[in-house]
């Protein structure tokens, strides 16, 4: 049984607990008293069926089911898939016990389909949050190993297509800044007061989360650097006021409060202190985004030929150039199946009318990374008249690709086309429908 299996099963109990669907009449969940304690000696997926059906739908119930099923069974062939199951449950549950237990199990399983990040990222919370003899040194081992691990993740990542690389930078640097603020926590908890800073440093210096911000201003208050713990903890109010993160903001107000009243001995210039603060970081944060719009010529413009549209040399193109003529527009990216497919058609559809000056045509790229295009076309051997959308997809409500639009020659839309149909002959279709516009 596969630990997909394994869930859906589990999910049918407990849906069926709850009335959502109904078990058929010979599942229906037997009475205590009915229930038999001497289990088959073969490992095997009715008895395995039969404890959690028995559990009633209850998922501290399947957990022991669960248990109980793999003291019986120690040599299990499923024993990963199950343990992985309870661990699942126990996170659901909050059981911290059960959640720590399986999860360092799981932790030293090469084979374990329970993804790698989110399981140190939980061991390490949860063991911070029982805080047993021993747990933060453990909970430092697997802060270790989630750095690393997260570390070789983003070395060896490629850039998803429809991500520019900017955009890409700023995921991975958010990323790498959440872990280190994690293991950054964990040794300041262990007075590791100098790596801690280093780690959480690092953390704010790739991106500014207002975690890395109150854990920094602690460690300064620690080692009586006053000025810095309170620039920190005005930066953690700012910014837990301006993200998503949860931060207690009443203690972050008292601790600003307190380190400001401790230098200037009451609370008169504070609120330009956090002005000063929340202005610096608005303007910080609008520059940032700034680089992640696309340079476009076409605010506000609604006729289509009075678009300028950007070629891949960066040069302009003026579509006022195209009026009186069929201009053909073709909506694609490098990252997009089906425009993969259909590119080469269009192409050929460009090639026979390639001497008819009454007909234009134009495909336009809606790549976010723009430096991915040109290579795209040389590798592929395209020679096309590519431009890059600049907002003209707005315009035409462009939400799928491919999609090819018609223009009349007095600039109206004759013809769209959404997607791309393999058994349709598309340069006789095209063709039609270009000949029909010069109507």
């Amino acid at each position: 049984m596969s630990n997909r299996y394994l869930r859906f099963l589990i999910l049918i109990m407990l849906l069926a607990a709850t009335g959502s669907v109904s078990l058929a009449q010979d599942e229906t969940p037997r009475k205590d008293s009915e229930v038999k304690t001497d289990l088959p000696e073969t490992d095997s997926e009715e008895v395995l069926r039969a404890l959690i059906r028995n559990s009633g739908g209850s998922e501290e119930m399947i957990v022991r089911s669960l248990e109980e099923y793999l003291v019986k069974y120690p040599r299990s062939t499923r024993r990963l898939e199950i343990e992985e199951q309870i661990y699942q449950l126990a996170v659901k549950t909050r059981d911290r016990d059960r959640t720590i237990s399986y999860g360092e199990k799981i932790a030293a399983t090469p084979t374990a389909e329970t993804g790698r990040i989110d399981l140190l990222t939980t061991l390490v919370s949860t063991l911070r949050a029982r805080r047993a003899t021993g747990d933060i040194t453990r909970a430092l081992q697997y802060a270790e190993q989630l750095v690393v691990e997260f570390e070789q993740l983003v070395a060896g990542s490629q850039k998803p297509g429809r991500l520019s690389r900017l955009q890409w930078q700023e995921q991975k640097d958010q990323g790498l800044a959440s872990v280190y603020l994690v293991r950054g926590r964990v040794l300041a908890e262990l007075d590791q007061l100098d790596r801690a800073g280093s780690d959480l440093r690092r953390s704010y210096d790739l991106y500014p989360l207002a975690g890395a911000a109150l854990s920094l201003s602690e460690i300064n208050e620690k080692k009586q650097r006053l000025d810095e713990a309170l620039k920190y903890s005005v930066l953690a109010f700012v910014l837990a006021n301006s993200g998503e993160e949860q931060i207690d903001l009443t203690a972050v107000r008292r601790r600003m409060g307190t380190l400001y009243t401790a230098k200037y001995k009451n609370e008169k210039g504070l609120g330009d202190l956090l002005l000063e603060a929340w202005d610096r970081h608005t303007r910080e944060r609008d520059e940032k985004l700034a680089r992640f719009d696309q340079p476009t010529l076409n605010a506000g413009v609604t006729d289509p030929l009075l678009f300028k549209l950007t070629r891949t040399n960066g040069s302009a193109l003026d579509l006022t150039s195209m009026r009186g003529k069929v201009l053909v527009l073709n909506f694609w990216a490098t990252w997009c199946g089906p425009c993969r497919t259909e590119l080469p058609l269009f192409q050929k559809t460009v090639e026979k009318y390639r001497n008819d000056p009454g007909v234009a045509f134009l495909a336009i790229s809606t790549d976010e990374d723009r430096d991915l295009v040109q290579p795209y076309l040389k590798q592929n051997n395209y020679q096309l008249p590519v431009v890059f959308a600049d907002r003209i997809d707005d315009h035409f409500n462009i939400s799928s690709i491919p999609t090819t639009i018609i223009l009349n020659p007095a600039g109206q839309v004759a013809f769209r086309m959404r997607g791309f149909n393999p058994n349709d002959d598309f340069v006789a279709r095209l063709s039609e429908k270009i000949e029909a516009a010069r109507q």
